[in-house]
């Protein structure tokens, strides 16, 4: 019945855009000829609008950095250039965790204190598929960045307001659009080199850039880019603040592992004697961060993209983009940890003579799309097709069959604390567990927008659009990982699911007032499995002096679930607690509640609903004088129906516990649960000065000032805050100062987040006293030199004076990566760089 109504839809949507075009064509062209000056002015889609228009600034924020904006941080990937950015709330999980099986080594983007599912990720406009691997709560389930090459991009432009309205799903806290170079010419060439001023974390860039034809005047462009990068990893031993586990040096707590390889003996007592260094609280601890664990993963990267355009007419352009991407990454970690059997009793410990795990991960992203667009009769518009394809493979080493590892103890020819037993009897129980996934996108978008009449303040235009999107996902761990039978591994869940998306909106620009022009817009979308949705989007621009602009907005928008949250099975993850009431659900094996390990078990639900959400902006612009712009943007975003799962304690209190295979098990499950209610600020200062005798400045300050922050995790549990609670700072600020002279220029850039309670409860429930994490401010120097025509030369200090991540209690713990610090930062350091760039033609 969805289908027949969502088929009508379409068909009266092409049918009144026929019919439209044809009842204003005349109008159309009536304005394009009394009109020939202004069409000299080149019209632009602005993210956020399906409609042309010279005048970037709309009803909604948009933040725009170019080209020379991006130059100025001295990034080297899309990953470090997005940690420049306020109004981007940084996790560096997948760049620092190599424990994560879907998150490492991959950047997800998140915004408004919202997870990286509330962000559309676009390239030139259009969808990128997401990670093939995630996990079964959504986490990761999002386009890594840093499949897109840096080399080829001319700006960005984020949407900081819900944009469903005119994308679809995903887009609840804002749009980030990359968007490549247009019409380029020539070769250009660009290498770097960094290290820490430790002599580790060693960078090492190359970019080519190549294109030829000038659309204009030959009537084709063709466009290509390759960008490499190699990365050398931080080893958690080479920092202070990493270099153990043991973390009440700091004054927080000893965070190492109760998984022994003395074997700690539920109810107390080793199977050997412990190491007195390692004994800590009448157990046996083992330090995992004194080798191999890294605290910045390494990184083998290659990317690049062809872009061919061809004129068709002098008014149609055909183009055809593909882009690629390849990662690799190899992680190594200790043995492998897990609970054991001796004797009929439970043991925690680590079999070393396995050897240390080890995952080799490659992943590839590959998406193609062809097109046309062009203008026709006063009529703009363009029709693409393509696909996408994200591929991810782990490949573990040295772990164990649960199940064989008990037997050959429990025969003898196996004592888990030796490293001398038979190698056969060791080979015999070794496991090489694979995982493989890919994600797929296929998708189809046609537009048009066109003038329909004079008003007031200007041409009242529209513009309509249908689109079409089908998913699939194989995430394919191998049979041992889904029976749970690898020792000390995460239990993974198959799934294998499709669905496709078909959408249709229109929207309409009114400047129905000489200073005044309203954007209304609103879209229809069907997804099997999930159902339809309409999301609405009301804006109002307000111009009453050239240098004042106000604006407000509306928009609901919504987000559906995941094919992994919706057909993923179960999922499994290890944590270590001295809680009594983790440890009092599970009397016979808890002990005396000391470094108390068990699992979160996860699954999926196929009866999930949409979130949904409504976002709110007013701000202003305002330019007292030519070379100042003052820009202040209020927001809030009211979230519904998000999908989470019950709290552990919640769990417990109604039972949903086990013990398997001598492993603790809080069993969890996907839900529609909470509500989300985020309020702030955003705010954007830009001084740019005349010429002087020392050059020309410019100085920028941006920042995201959040005011509230409030969930509701269940209908029957009370609204409770989360502002400046463990990784929600209250505030992000990146103060940017250029000078720019003949052939040189430098920069300075400071960029600080705002302090944290060290406690990720909600802020009701936190003690009085309970330590903050101070603020937090790096400092970067940044330098470019033309030394000739072609030649240019560019060198930085990043981290200045060398700043470490303040001290955290809660990144200390297992469930945070045992770092020691939020996973806001890194533990780079101060870090030098230098690179030339030439240009061949």
């Amino acid at each position: 019945m969805i289908e027949k109504k969502l088929s009508k839809s379409l068909r009266m949507m092409f049918a009144g855009t026929l019919m439209m075009g044809a009842g204003f064509m005349h109008q159309a062209a009536q304005a394009q000829e009394a009109k020939a000056g202004e069409e000299k002015l080149q019209r632009v889609v602005v993210t956020g609008s399906a409609i042309k228009r010279v005048d970037a600034e709309t009803a909604a924020p948009v933040e725009i950095y170019s080209k020379k904006d991006i130059e100025r941080t001295g990034a080297t990937s899309v990953a470090e250039l997005v940690r420049n950015l306020a109004s981007i709330d940084i996790n560096d999980q997948g760049e620092l965790s190599a424990s994560s099986p879907s998150g490492s080594g991959t950047t997800n983007i998140k915004m408004r204190g919202l997870s990286e599912r509330n962000v559309l990720i676009l390239l030139n406009g259009r969808r990128l598929p997401t990670n093939a691997l995630a996990d079964g709560s959504g986490a990761g389930a999002a386009v890594d960045v840093n499949a897109i090459p840096l080399s080829a991009l001319e700006r960005i432009e984020i949407l900081k307001d819900g944009g469903s309205a005119i994308y679809g799903a995903d887009a609840v806290a804002g749009v980030m659009n990359f968007i490549t170079k247009k019409n380029y010419q020539g070769l250009e060439a660009k290498t770097s080199y960094g290290q820490s001023s430790r002599s580790d974390a060693k960078e090492k860039t190359a970019n080519l850039v190549y294109g030829f034809g000038d659309y204009d005047n030959q009537g084709f462009n063709v466009l290509a880019t390759v960008d490499v990068f190699k990365r050398d990893p931080i080893y958690r031993k080479d920092r202070d603040l990493t270099s153990s586990a043991d973390f009440r040096r700091f004054g927080g707590p000893d965070g190492r592992s109760g998984f022994h390889p003395s074997g700690n003996i539920a109810g107390g007592g080793t199977l050997v004697p412990c190491p007195p260094s390692d004994l800590s609280a009448g157990s046996c601890r083992f330090d995992v961060n004194k080798t191999l664990l890294t605290s910045t993963n390494g990184a083998d990267r290659a990317s690049g993209m062809l872009i061919g355009s061809l004129k068709i007419s002098d008014s149609i352009r055909a183009f055809a983009e593909f882009t690629y991407s390849e990662s690799k990454d190899d992680f190594e970690s200790q043995a492998a940890p897990g609970n054991f059997q001796v004797n009929g009793k439970t043991v925690a410990g680590r079999f070393m003579q396995m050897g240390p795990r080890k995952t080799n991960r490659k992943g590839t992203m590959t998406q193609f799309s062809t097109g046309l667009e062009g203008t026709t009769r006063g009529i703009d518009w363009d029709v693409a097709i393509g696909k996408g394809v994200s591929k991810a493979t782990n490949r573990d080493s040295n772990y164990a069959h649960y199940d064989l590892f008990n037997e050959a103890i429990e025969n003898g020819s196996i004592d888990p604390t030796r490293t001398d037993n038979p190698q056969a009897a060791v080979d015999k129980i070794r496991l090489t567990p694979t995982r493989a996934g890919k994600s797929e996108l296929t998708f189809f978008n046609a537009k048009a927008s066109a003038p329909i009449m004079d008003l007031a303040g200007g041409a009242m235009a529209y513009a309509v659009g249908v689109s079409y999107n089908k998913e699939t996902l194989s995430d394919q761990p191998d049979q041992n990982q889904i029976d749970g039978v690898v020792f000390g591994s995460i239990q993974q869940a198959a799934v294998k699911a499709d669905r496709n998306s078909k959408g249709i909106f229109g929207e309409l620009s009114i400047p129905f007032l000489k200073d005044v022009e309203a954007q209304v817009a609103l879209r229809y979308d069907d997804i099997s499995n999930v159902g339809s949705k309409t999301s609405p989007k009301l804006a109002l621009r307000y111009q009453p002096l050239n240098n004042l602009m106000f604006r407000g907005s509306y928009a609901g928008s919504y987000l559906a679930p995941s094919l992994k949250q919706m057909f993923g099975g179960v999922d499994a993850g290890a944590y270590t607690t001295n809680d009594k009431q983790v440890c009092n659900a599970f009397p016979s094996i808890a002990g005396n509640c000391t470094n108390f390990s068990y699992y979160q078990v996860s699954g999926s639900n196929k009866d999930l609903k949409p979130e949904t959400g409504k976002t709110y902006n007013l701000g202003m612009v305002f330019s007292p004088v030519n070379s100042l712009t003052v820009s202040i943007d209020y927001f809030k975003i009211d979230k519904k129906n998000e999908i989470g799962t019950l709290s552990e304690l919640k769990a417990i209190e109604r039972g949903n516990v086990e013990i398997k295979n001598g492993d603790a098990r809080i069993l969890l499950n996907n839900q529609n649960l909470a509500t989300t209610e985020v309020r702030g600020f955003d705010t954007d200062l830009r001084y740019t000065s005349p010429q002087t005798m020392f050059g020309k400045f410019t100085i920028r300050n941006a920042s995201t000032i959040y005011t509230r922050m409030e969930t509701q995790d269940t209908e029957t549990d009370p609204v409770q805050s989360t502002l400046k609670t463990f990784m929600n700072p209250k505030y992000r600020n990146t103060f940017t100062a250029s000078l720019e002279k003949d052939n040189m220029s430098g920069s300075l850039v400071v960029r600080t987040t705002g302090d944290m309670i060290d406690s990720d409860l909600r802020r009701d429930e936190i003690k009085p006293g309970t330590r903050t994490i101070p603020s937090h401010t790096e400092v970067d120097l940044t330098g470019q030199y033309v030394a000739m025509k072609n030649l240019t030369f560019t060198a930085g200090i990043k981290n200045l004076f060398d700043k470490m991540p303040p001290f955290s209690i809660m990144g200390a713990g297992n469930q945070y990566g045992t770092l020691g610090f939020a996973q806001l930062y890194n533990v780079r350091g101060r870090y030098f760089y230098i690179g030339a760039g030439y240009k061949f033609m």
